[in-house]
């Protein structure tokens, strides 16, 4: 009987990893490589970034200020203008000849 329960669990583990995704209950210590600092889930083997300086798991957005960060500074260029972008009342009036 013990077997049938936990044969039947596993199945709807499963289904639940397929329907909602790995829930990341199962995770590596932190540790750095590279001066980036993550922990691994046993699971599914996805790298979860870590702040070694606050002791939690970073969210999305400091994920992605972070690799924007390593990347470099991105330089901005004004954009050019264009007529068909520029509402119509600032436009000068066509005058028909």
């Amino acid at each position: 009987m013990k077997t049938f329960f936990n044969c039947l669990h596993a199945v709807l583990s499963f289904f639940a990893e397929i329907l909602f995704g790995c829930s990341h209950a199962r995770l590596t210590r932190p540790f750095t490589i590279d001066a980036q600092t993550y922990m691994v889930c046993l699971d599914c083997g996805k790298q979860i970034y870590y702040s070694a300086q606050e002791m939690r798991p970073l969210n999305a957005w400091e994920v992605r200020r972070m690799k924007a960060a390593q990347a470099g500074e991105l330089k901005l260029m004004p954009a050019p203008v264009i007529p068909q972008l520029v509402p119509s009342r600032e436009r000068e009036p066509k005058i028909a000849a």
